[in-house]
């Protein structure tokens, strides 16, 4: 039987911490952290349960996410396997629930549009160069007569 496999988003609760071991190979520690919130009676957010996670990587895998630039606070998603790593400490036994990393990427969304007075954001807010125009009205460069550089005609 296999580890458990999950891939799922979580934010760095704090900034990736870097080593080199005694080989010279780069070894990555992440603290990932995921909560579910929920809105109470009086419509505030609220936190109501937290998990944190360890994971490891090591060699290229490390080296890329080192190179990737990630920092405290930022979204991920990340895939991987849970384990559970045991340890002595000062007489007591101790475990803990890591994940074995396989990979892990930012979370990369969608700007999110607010409500312009008189209408939605979307309503003319994106302009024809690809980027927001401040709620200006822009030509719609796909609105009229088909797409550029396409036959309304059948291709058979």
């Amino acid at each position: 039987m296999s580890l458990p496999s999950i891939t799922h988003t979580y934010r760095l609760a704090a900034d990736p911490e870097t080593k080199f071991l005694d080989d010279g190979k780069p070894m990555v520690r992440l603290r990932l952290a995921a909560n579910a919130n929920r809105k109470n009676d009086a419509g505030q957010w609220e936190k109501t349960d937290e998990l944190f996670i360890t994971t490891t990587a090591f060699g290229d895998q490390a080296q890329a996410i080192a190179d990737a630039n990630l920092s405290k606070g930022q979204e991920v998603i990340v895939s991987g396997r849970l384990r559970t790593r045991s340890w002595e400490q000062e007489g007591q036994k101790r475990s803990a629930i890591e994940m074995k990393l396989d990979a892990i990427g930012p979370k990369i969304s969608a700007p999110r549009q607010q409500q312009s007075v008189g209408g939605s954001a979307a309503n003319g807010a994106y302009g024809q160069q690809g980027g927001f125009s401040g709620g200006q009205q822009q030509a719609d460069p796909w609105g009229q007569g088909g797409r550029p550089g396409f036959s309304e005609e059948a291709p058979f």
